[in-house]
């Protein structure tokens, strides 16, 4: 009997496989917690596609789209008329986060990426949410609706386009 529920919780692992993943669309509510308990919640749309591209397109409180492509992160701000563009210390990205996870229970998973500990949770194979614990003792926990895995992403979704009147800080 015991056997029967190891192979069972092996074959539930490999079906919520993260490494499975290729595409990713998806929106999201990020909640920042801080030490306090106070609460800052963001909300948006996520697209990323292997090799190493994602959008990242905040809509509330404000407005901003966190482009990433290999190691270059382009920010652009609307109500800044600012963009900002830095090179990344390193070249891991949010598919990279799921593809290096390793299963705790059949339905999450757990990632040490650059000394940072992700916990990412899958309902029916589908990923439901990321959460961490960031460099300032924030808890962050982003959680994902109206999932879309695997499906083919324009290309040019990853393109950041900046307005001519913009300022551009390079970092």
């Amino acid at each position: 009997m015991r056997l029967f529920f190891l192979l069972l919780f092996a074959i539930i692992s490999l079906m919520a496989s993260p490494k499975e993943l290729t595409s990713f669309y998806a929106t999201f509510t990020q909640t920042i917690t801080d030490e306090h308990k106070k609460k800052l919640i963001y909300t948006g749309e996520l697209w990323a596609s292997k090799p190493q591209n994602a959008l990242w397109k905040y809509t509330k409180p404000i407005q901003k789209s966190v482009y990433i492509s290999g190691n270059k992160l382009t920010l652009i701000e609307p109500a800044l008329e600012q963009a900002t563009i830095r090179t990344l210390d390193n070249d891991i990205d949010f598919l990279e986060i799921l593809k290096k996870s390793k299963p705790l229970t059949p339905t999450r998973y757990t990632a040490l990426i650059a000394g940072q500990t992700y916990f990412i949770d899958f309902t029916n194979s589908i990923l439901e949410s990321i959460s961490y614990n960031d460099d300032y003792d924030n808890t962050i926990v982003i959680r994902f609706t109206h999932q879309a895995q695997n499906k083919p992403i324009e290309a040019n979704r990853f393109k950041a386009v900046i307005p001519a009147d913009f300022d551009v800080i390079r970092n």
